[in-house]
């Protein structure tokens, strides 16, 4: 199979060399005027160069992601219903729910969040429908550049296709003589197709959100000292001023039975020490009489 490969590309490279043989005579047979006038286009050429340049880079699609972080402030009675609204009004394909979750806490409304992905078209209209719920407290809009990554993409699956293309050209021509040669074009085979899949994967997954635009949206009540669940604080402390003065009481009990033990012992240490030393300090004082 690799002699195979080498002969086809040593014949490819040949060919090549004859077509710039041909071409040799073709350009030394050119008249004067004709290059001179060659090389004022090539100046021309030259100038023009980086609006062309430009001009393609133009026409190249842009991939960009979009993300919205929104921060909306609803009245604590209507924030579940206004979440759950905007939570139905998603619907596929224009609108798709990326998470959605609610929190309650002890009877007070703790907030709401909905991450959707929505298309460019509605991306507005979504806009002007949040601003009429309620107030827009935080608006923030990030963009990522993903145009390299997609054609970066694009170019290794042009690759692998044809790689895999010219591998089912020579299973399908019989050219392979032994069968571990064979097996070892299959797995080969097998190995690029399996990377073709994935590298088609990350392309769906990056043209998703792309072609959408992503919206975070945190719904809050606003802050107000007569909001239900305000005194909360207080209520809980007081229901458990008992339960933390039982326990500051038991702390202290440990801390006496641990420590009871080691007082005794210590207490004795210093009377002895004390009791020696007024012993030596006697004896000391008679000896100087």
């Amino acid at each position: 199979m690799r002699k195979s490969l080498c002969a086809v590309m040593v014949v490819l490279a040949l060919t090549a060399c004859g077509r710039k043989e041909e071409a040799a005579p073709m350009l030394a047979a050119a008249p004067a005027p004709e290059m001179k006038r060659g090389a004022v286009l090539t100046e021309t050429d030259k100038a023009m160069a980086p609006a062309a340049m430009e001009a393609v880079a133009d026409a190249q699609p842009r991939h960009i992601e979009l993300r919205h972080n929104v921060t909306l402030e609803v009245p604590a009675d209507k924030l579940e219903a206004v979440w759950r609204e905007r939570l139905e009004a998603c619907r596929l394909p224009a609108c798709e729910v990326v998470s959605a979750g609610i929190e309650n806490q002890n009877g007070d409304m703790g907030g709401a969040n909905l991450s959707l992905r929505i298309v460019s078209a509605q991306a507005g209209m979504l806009l002007d429908t949040l601003r009429g719920l309620g107030k827009l407290a935080q608006h923030q809009m990030s963009q990522t550049d993903r145009t390299n990554e997609v054609v970066d993409i694009q170019a290794r699956l042009a690759n692998q296709k044809t790689l895999r293309d010219r591998l089912r050209t020579l299973v399908a021509s019989r050219n392979v003589a032994k069968v571990s040669e064979l097996l070892e074009v299959e797995r080969e085979l097998a190995r690029v197709q399996g990377e073709i899949d994935s590298a088609e994967g990350q392309m769906r997954a990056t043209l998703a959100v792309t072609e959408k635009i992503s919206f975070d949206i945190n719904f809050r009540a606003p802050a107000s000292f007569s909001r239900p669940g305000s005194w909360e604080p207080l209520r809980e402390a007081w229901q458990n001023m008992g339960r933390t003065f039982a326990a500051s009481l038991a702390g202290l009990m440990y801390f006496l039975a641990g420590g009871l033990p080691w007082f005794v012992v210590g207490g004795g240490v210093i009377w002895a020490l004390r009791r020696l030393w007024r012993k030596l300090r006697a004896r000391r004082e008679n000896k100087a009489a």
